[in-house]
């Protein structure tokens, strides 16, 4: 692995340096992606922003509503019923928006991170519309998901047990919803990438999530700092750095840090196997 988030990698030459030149540090040329693309990022940040309030009303809805006691119906399985019910509802419009729309973000990090031109909107709009059917899959898979877990969650709290194979099964759990979670810093490169199918894609990005398992958490770690940091120091700073920079900071993150890896593994794996067909094979873009 070409070393944590890409960095300390000097197996390859940067853009525009003389062939026997000195290669430049990976880190080196991250900074320099993000300040000649900075206004671009803050662009495609609020773009994408926009695409999720949807999701945002849905969350502010539903957290209210499931996590503060408030009940709508006295009886307890009809409660769980009717918010189980208001939820999937309301949960169905971002649904909508924020597969496909993580698949354009994808697709301008992605070429900013192998810096390549990308059309913020023209890019942005047309891979939305092009992987709208895999985004909206993977956007209710995460539904799926995220429903089972908060509903073991909620046994395992209602249980209130110490008991030593719930904390191995609640460990497990979670250890697996980190492993999901991870997976998804490659399901959308791969989606705008590549013309996998959901199966491929899955498979792969839990092989990419084992495979690199350490440095993988320690980039989820940087975000999740990142997020926490510009909220917990002064929360008002964070709240004005999410819908302008901070997605597109994460998401250059990621782009930067996976592809690389997504050319190696796989780009010039299928090159080396198929010269004729080359990066085509299985390539979307």
């Amino acid at each position: 692995m070409a070393g944590l988030f890409g960095f300390f990698d000097y197996t390859k030459p940067g853009p525009g340096v003389p062939e026997n030149g000195p290669p430049k540090a990976r880190i080196v040329v991250f900074f320099e992606i993000f300040t000649r693309k900075f206004w671009n990022l803050m662009k495609l940040n609020i773009m994408f922003f926009i695409f999720n309030i949807p999701a945002l009303i849905a969350m502010l809805f539903i957290v209210p509503q499931y996590y503060l006691n408030k009940t709508f119906s006295e009886d307890i399985f009809v409660d769980f019923i009717l918010k189980f019910t208001v939820g999937a509802i309301f949960l169905c419009i971002p649904l909508i928006t924020v597969g496909p729309a993580q698949a354009g973000f994808t697709y301008v990090l992605r070429n900013y991170a192998r810096e390549e031109h990308a059309f913020l909107w023209g890019d942005f709009k047309e891979h939305a519309m092009k992987n709208f059917k895999q985004g909206l899959i993977v956007s209710l898979i995460d539904l799926l998901v995220v429903i089972v877990i908060g509903i073991d969650i909620n046994i395992y709290i209602s249980l209130n047990s110490s008991n030593f194979l719930m904390t191995i099964a609640t460990s497990l759990l979670f250890l697996a919803f980190v492993t999901y979670v991870i997976m998804h810093m490659y399901i959308y490169p791969m989606m705008v990438t590549f013309k996998f199918s959901i199966k491929q894609i899955f498979k792969n990005a839990l092989i990419f999530a084992i495979m690199g398992f350490i440095p993988n958490i320690l980039i989820l770690l940087l975000c999740v700092v990142i997020i926490g940091v510009t909220f917990l120091i002064l929360p008002v700073i964070g709240l004005i750095l999410f819908p302008f920079i901070t997605m597109s900071l994460i998401g250059l993150i990621t782009n930067f840090y996976i592809y690389p890896k997504l050319k190696k593994h796989i780009m010039d794996k299928v090159e080396g196997e198929s010269e004729p067909a080359g990066e085509d094979a299985g390539k979307q873009d």
